[in-house]
């Protein structure tokens, strides 16, 4: 009776009970393991909105099981939480304004994010009807033809080419600024 003392009731199960007992250990591992993958990634996109591929990678770092992945990526979805679109369109406009990138690096970008090439055309299209990348393209330019300034000429035109083209601006951009920088 010493278990009595504590608190805890012996059971006796029969054959029947034993084998629903064991049944639903499984069922509830699984709803335990569930939860723990939603926390992980409601927390995950609190922080900043996600692509579907990233909050995959995230939940498969943390070793939970494809199924589980699956469901939880449905349930933040469902939810509104997730939507490859609008994420798709808050990084571009985002990388845009703040680091000033043409639709090159942003077609990367995206797409190393794991948004499909439809989502990524239409999103930059929109975008860059907003925003013309040529405009994007000059201001870049300015900005860094202040720190080219005590370079002769051939290499200010050699430094912001290649710097306009890493971030992502097309040739012919770049040739229509470098015409008119001195």
């Amino acid at each position: 009776m010493r278990s009595a003392e504590f608190g805890v009731r012996k059971r006796i199960h029969t054959t029947d009970s034993n084998e629903q007992g064991v049944a639903d250990q499984p069922e509830a591992a699984h709803d335990k393991q569930l939860k723990r993958a939603k926390n992980t990634a409601y927390r995950y996109l609190t922080i900043r909105p996600r692509s579907r591929k990233e909050l995959a990678g995230k939940l498969q770092d943390k070793e939970f099981s494809d199924d589980i992945i699956i469901a939880v990526l449905e349930h933040v979805t469902r939810l509104g939480y997730l939507d490859d679109g609008k994420f798709a369109a808050q990084w571009a406009a985002n990388r845009i304004r703040s680091r000033g990138f043409g639709r090159r690096r942003l077609e990367q970008e995206l797409r190393i994010k794991g948004i499909s090439s439809d989502i990524i055309k239409e999103t930059l299209t929109t975008l860059l009807e907003e925003a013309p990348e040529a405009d994007t393209a000059r201001k870049e330019a300015e900005k860094k033809l202040r720190t080219l300034s005590r370079f002769e000429p051939e290499v200010r035109h050699r430094r912001l080419a290649g710097f306009l083209e890493r971030k992502g601006f097309s040739s012919e951009i770049i040739r229509t600024i470098l015409r008119t920088v001195r």
